[in-house]
């Protein structure tokens, strides 16, 4: 199938191919982007396991991100914003990505995976300066002093208090390292926050906000 796509579509359908094929050498079933909207539309949780800088400039739409390049990190954060069962795309390079569905093993089964998750959704990283914007801040440091106006919503208890936040208005989530924050406010922009963005102690960069979300499962949580 993919060799005759090749023919058709030359080079961009090639080093789709070889994205495939070190999918596969990661023994993890591997996903056109076609595919995977199709699994995020059947309800699968599309997980984005690349580091927050590379998932903020360009990911899929409706996409989780949880790096996996800190073991202890994403556990904790699998945890507590991944439901135990549901079925996972994984979404980043193959070598990340068979470390984190060995993550995931015993808690979700992982049903393939996306190399490439392209550019359609783009996420704003700010420093805690620039948030003025912000009707609805929510801290989810577990330590420190709260921040006045916030809402602290340490990130073990985002699920069960999603009802307490209101999607409709923009909305900046704070944190200090950046990981838990990307986590939480995908989450939030997957679940039908409009506008969300991240602010942080420490950027390498910062980019647009992103594009509405489509992931169903927690819409209604």
């Amino acid at each position: 199938m993919y060799g005759h796509s090749v023919v058709r579509e030359g080079g961009v359908m090639a080093r789709r191919t070889l994205s495939l094929v070190r999918s596969a050498v990661a023994g993890l079933p591997p996903l056109a982007f076609v595919d995977a909207v199709r699994a995020q539309g059947a309800g699968a949780f599309v997980l984005d396991v690349r580091e927050p800088a590379a998932f903020a400039a360009g990911h899929m739409a409706g996409s989780v991100n949880i790096a996996a390049d800190d073991v202890a990190r994403f556990s904790e954060l699998r945890d507590a914003l991944l439901p135990p069962g549901v079925e996972v795309v994984l979404v980043g390079p193959a070598e990340v990505a068979a470390r984190a569905a060995a993550l995931l093993e015993g808690h979700s089964p992982v049903v393939g995976h996306l190399a490439d998750p392209g550019t359609a959704g783009v996420s704003r990283r700010v420093r805690a300066g620039e948030r003025a914007e912000a009707r609805q801040v929510v801290d989810i440091r577990s330590e420190g002093c709260a921040v006045a106006g916030a809402v602290r919503i340490p990130v073990g208890d985002v699920l069960g208090r999603l009802a307490e936040l209101r999607p409709d208005v923009p909305t900046a989530v704070l944190d200090t390292d950046g990981r838990a924050s990307s986590a939480v406010a995908s989450l939030l922009r997957a679940c039908g926050f409009g506008e969300v963005s991240e602010v942080v102690e420490q950027l390498d960069r910062t980019a647009p906000v992103a594009a509405r979300p489509r992931l169903r499962l927690l819409a209604s949580a």
